[in-house]
């Protein structure tokens, strides 16, 4: 695919003097570059909790022959401040663990940091402020440690509760969700599964109770790529593909999903054909997994 990323023509204009020493105090920089500095600083930052997964959108569309932005997703975890959240509310297993993005839009040399908010989770889960406490604590923590410049704040005006959620019922037990899901979707040839969080597990080994809660992490490179081409930071949300299988309080079993084009529009304010291809893709696939 044709490289759109418009690369900057620096003019060396010497009037006597030493153009290999300018050039030398003002190197050049790729934004490939400048990505993978920002996020070997937010490794640093974080070193001290579990990190569950590090999604290269970039390189990955690369080994199948398509372009997209720098994009680096990073998720990560402290279960003592997730598991409360949870069991406030199972639908918010969807939002966590920690996850941020260092990207950079097509049309730019500047590399930036995006994050899923306390606020954000509280406002689309209508959460009460002291659930999120623990959580916003410690993610304004890590990031206080970037430049105010770098990070891509959200205008959260247009969310509310079960913003961009789409929830479909399955007709199987909990197990057996699962195991249909993660067949049906392995069977697509270009999707890598990249992990799942069993949040009960976890929950049970912190002598917590919840119902039966997994999020289950995969995505498909290639047309993930072309769908964050314009609008690289729904890859905080949509890619890799994050699907919440849980049990409601009746012990009905569902899943959960977000809305590409609901993040697009949060984001960029617009949509692609592509991102509305995914959408209907991810649709079919889900309801044949799940229905008898």
């Amino acid at each position: 695919m044709k490289n759109f990323l418009i690369l900057p023509l620096v003019l060396l204009l010497s009037c006597g003097g030493n153009t290999e020493q300018s050039v030398k105090k003002q190197p050049f920089q790729s934004i490939s570059s400048k990505v993978d500095n920002l996020v070997e600083q937010l490794e640093k930052e974080i070193s001290s909790f579990e990190k569950i997964a590090s999604l290269d959108h970039h390189r990955m569309a690369a080994e199948v022959g398509v372009f997209t932005p720098p994009s680096i997703a990073t998720i990560f975890t402290n279960s003592e401040v997730m598991i409360p959240i949870i069991k406030a509310n199972p639908l918010t297993g969807l939002d966590l663990p920690y996850k941020i993005i260092c990207y950079s839009d097509a049309d730019t040399l500047t590399a930036k940091l995006g994050y899923t908010s306390a606020d954000f989770i509280q406002k689309r889960h209508s959460l009460e402020t002291n659930t999120m406490a623990a959580y916003k604590v410690e993610l304004n923590k890590i990031i206080s440690a970037f430049d105010t410049n770098q990070i891509s704040n959200t205008d959260l005006s247009n969310v509310n509760e079960g913003f961009g959620i789409i929830e479909i019922k399955s007709d199987f037990d909990f197990t057996t969700t699962v195991q249909n899901l993660r067949s049906t979707i392995m069977k697509q040839g270009d999707t890598k599964w990249f992990a799942d969080i069993d949040y009960k597990k976890i929950a049970s080994s912190m002598n917590v109770d919840i119902r039966p809660n997994t999020l289950l992490l995969f995505g498909a490179p290639a047309p993930g790529a072309k769908a964050m081409f314009t609008s690289p930071k729904i890859g905080l949300d949509a890619f890799c593909q994050k699907l919440l299988v849980f049990e409601n309080e009746e012990g009905h079993i569902f899943i959960a999903y977000n809305s590409i084009e609901a993040f697009a529009q949060l984001y960029y304010n617009t949509t692609t054909k592509p991102q509305e291809l995914i959408n209907q893709r991810l649709k079919l696939t889900f309801t044949k997994a799940i229905t008898e």
